[in-house]
């Protein structure tokens, strides 16, 4: 039985649904398999308008296996790295689909599963207490290596996206929607799929619904770019800051904030690969592993 559930109605929406063994939807050997099936599936889909990724479990997806990291070491470098940019390269190839794609969150999305809804076009959430949104890959001596620092860089702006990257805050529907984390709320979970299938029916003939900001023509991150002086001033700064906090000793902190500014730099796959690079040093050393 696949563990992703792709239905298509009448009106050419693909809902997958998520639904993994084990306990939570986790970004592991079984997902990487069905995720690269699936969008290699809908690339070639014809008659396609849309796309919903849900969840059968009461989370949408937990984010990495944290079984397998602890066996990474040293010499698994080149395959880590190799794995990181597949798990990216699928993102990427959803943000290119010609057609929109929603993140239909009905429960907790922290890691991989919130860097799943960052790579979709809208992002809806049930406003419920329970919901957890966040990246706090930080906590456990990480970075979000799915793609999360340099797109919460790209939606947010540098200043913005820093306390969710270095501090590792989880919020709740309603204030991830305050921030622009997530587009929309429902009131309940029957409302979600409706609300997801409406939003993608209301843009059907709208192809800039389906290109991610970062990938429109002349964007520019929130906030300013490193010339803006503001900005300038808090790239500057903010090494120093850090370095009160941690006193040198969590190459976690710093390394996210050396991807963050290269992602207000760079553009998106560039700052992706160097986003990769950080992960997989800090997967590979005995600090992590502790």
């Amino acid at each position: 039985m696949s563990v992703f559930k792709y239905e298509k109605d009448a009106d050419g929406i693909v809902t997958v649904t998520i639904d993994m063994t084990g306990p939570v939807n986790a970004m592991n050997a079984q997902y990487r398999e069905a995720m690269a099936a699936t969008v290699a599936r809908l690339e070639q889909e014809s008659g396609l308008c849309g796309v919903i990724f849900a969840s059968a479990r009461t989370g949408l997806f937990a984010g990495g296996d944290l079984d397998e990291l602890p066996a990474t070491r040293p010499g698994d470098a080149a395959a880590f790295m190799a794995q990181c940019e597949q798990n990216k390269g699928e993102f990427r190839r959803l943000e290119k689909l010609p057609v929109p794609v929603v993140a239909a969150i009905n429960g907790t999305a922290l890691g991989g599963g919130f860097e799943l809804c960052l790579a979709c076009n809208y992002r809806i959430a049930v406003d419920d207490h329970s919901v957890q949104l966040g990246l706090p890959e930080v906590t456990l001596g990480l970075l979000p290596g799915g793609g999360g620092v340099v797109r919460m860089v790209k939606l947010l702006g540098l200043e913005k996206a820093l306390p969710y990257l270095l501090e590792g805050i989880r919020v709740a529907p309603a204030a991830a929607l305050e921030a622009g984390l997530i587009d929309e709320t429902v009131a309940a979970q029957d409302q979600l799929l409706p609300r997801a299938r409406a939003w993608l029916l209301s843009r059907k003939d709208d192809p800039e619904a389906a290109v991610q900001p970062w990938d429109r023509k002349g964007f520019r991150p929130p906030g300013g770019g490193p010339s803006n002086p503001h900005i300038a001033q808090l790239i500057t700064i903010a090494p120093a800051m850090l370095w009160q906090k941690t006193r040198g000793l969590l190459p976690a902190p710093e390394l996210i904030l050396d991807c963050a500014v290269e992602a207000l730099r760079l553009d998106l796959d560039t700052a992706l690969r160097i986003e990769s690079r950080g992960l997989t040093w800090l997967a590979t050393t005995a600090r992590a592993g502790n």
